[in-house]
């Protein structure tokens, strides 16, 4: 069954102001696992404590590229000290992919391989813009299923045009894990809370569990209020459908 996570991304507002609180109120709510978005200036090893003292655990790490590329012992060395298995690239520029998808696929296959000889995972989690040119297969089909693994976004792959299925079902190779974002575009912020957006979520969760999706990483980039109520109607709005 698919495990629900959290981006932290969602709360980062509250996590500045209230670190310790704030992961306080995320177990409350009832989430056992959530996704490293920035360490707040706190030390990898502080890190794995705040969440073992609260009962969670990372499903995955979202790291720069340019860091990973850069930095990749520091980034293997931190990423083993908080328990993090997956490391998902979160974002890219135009400059990484002005020579086409299957060539920045072919720049992180080697990273990836190296990340795997280190027990590690290597992940990509896509936006919209990767839909203009049709960049998702051009990355794929240039990496192994092993060494790249797909975290899909649905609802930026919804905006970006397609169907959340067909994707999840064209990947399902290598989707290990997935972002459960939902979207109105009639609304300001465009976010919304799981179940009150436009994404037909029975048939997405379906496929999840037809192919076997490990992590389904609660997220909005913005919320229309509180971001802890938001997260908490999306965790009871899933938990529903009986994930937790």
């Amino acid at each position: 069954m698919m495990r629900i996570s959290l981006q932290l991304y969602t709360v980062r507002d509250a996590l500045a102001k209230d670190l310790h609180g704030t992961l306080d109120k995320v177990r409350d709510i009832g989430l056992k696992y959530v996704e490293f978005a920035g360490d707040y200036g706190v030390s990898a090893s502080d890190w794995k404590k705040l969440l073992e003292d609260r009962g969670l655990t990372f499903s995955a790490a979202h790291i720069g590229f340019d860091q990973i590329r850069d930095d990749f012992d520091d980034v293997v060395e931190k990423c083993k000290t908080m328990g993090v298995q997956t490391v998902v690239v979160p974002w890219i520029s135009e400059e990484h992919y002005k020579d086409g998808w299957d060539a920045f696929g072919r720049v992180l296959q080697p990273i990836g391989l190296m990340l795997k000889n280190h027990g590690l995972q290597l992940a990509y989690h896509n936006h919209a813009f990767e839909f203009k040119s049709d960049g998702l297969n051009g990355l794929y089909g240039a990496t192994s299923p092993d060494i790249l693994k797909a975290q899909l976004d649905l609802a930026w792959v919804h905006i970006g045009g397609a169907d959340p299925v067909d994707y999840i079902q064209r990947f399902s190779d290598r989707t290990t894990q997935v972002h459960l974002k939902d979207y109105d575009p009639t609304k300001t912020p465009q976010w919304r809370p799981a179940g009150q957006g436009i994404l037909d979520w029975d048939p997405i969760l379906a496929k999840c569990a037809e192919i076997g999706v490990e992590f389904g990483s609660i997220e909005l980039d913005e919320s229309p209020g509180d971001p802890i109520e938001a997260v908490r109607e999306s965790f009871n709005y899933f938990a529903s459908k009986g994930l937790s």
